[in-house]
């Protein structure tokens, strides 16, 4: 009868290559799945300062009136500088007048001119600087789009979360599945991300 023998070489060779493979299925798991956390978290810092935020002030801020006085470029980066304008915002029963205010979306005075008005709503505070949204029809439009774009960003995390789920799964009829799911769901996600925040300005104002 013919016995096998393994020679101590052979088993440790065969250990390294078992343990070689955990790992790289570790990190074919962990990997995108830390990415996926971080990339989900971004989305929702941005979905809460660019919708949320606003959103209160524009439902819950005093009506008035902001005029433009001037916007100017600051410092410089590989997407070009940051623009930042700077208005008097009046409100509508009189009793506030706040004079050379930031808007903190520089989109909000798009194709304005110094001198130009737009519906407005402000917040006073405390302490730090006060928050003033634009109040008509592409203030509200400029909003949705950002949100949209963050929702975007959140979609596009969990899709690639979903990979850590499907790398660890055995070639199969259902891997092939959830890898077409996966990728049309990371198109969908990067369409809605670009079209959302480009259209409001966002990722390249």
């Amino acid at each position: 009868m013919t016995r096998n023998h393994f020679t101590p070489d052979l088993m440790t060779t065969v250990d390294e290559v078992d343990r070689a493979e955990t790992a790289k299925r570790r990190r074919a798991v962990w990997l995108p799945a830390v990415f996926a956390l971080l990339l989900f978290v971004a989305g929702g810092a941005m979905f809460k300062s660019t919708y949320l935020d606003l959103q209160q002030v524009a439902d819950h801020g005093r009506p008035g009136v902001f005029t433009l006085n001037h916007c100017e470029e600051v410092g410089g980066s590989d997407s070009g500088p940051t623009t930042y304008c700077y208005g008097d915002f009046r409100s509508t029963d009189g009793k506030i007048t706040e004079l050379d205010v930031r808007l903190p979306e520089d989109t909000d005075a798009e194709g304005l001119r110094p001198g130009d008005s737009f519906k407005a709503r402000m917040v006073l505070r405390d302490s730090g600087p006060d928050d003033i949204v634009r109040a008509d029809a592409k203030g509200d439009n400029d909003r949705v789009m950002r949100a949209a774009g963050s929702v975007g960003v959140m979609l596009f995390a969990l899709m690639l979360g979903g990979f850590a789920v499907r790398n660890p799964m055995p070639h199969g009829p259902a891997r092939s599945r959830l890898s077409g799911l996966l990728k049309a769901g990371m198109l969908v996600s990067i369409l809605v991300w670009f079209i959302g925040l480009g259209t409001a300005g966002g990722i390249w104002s």
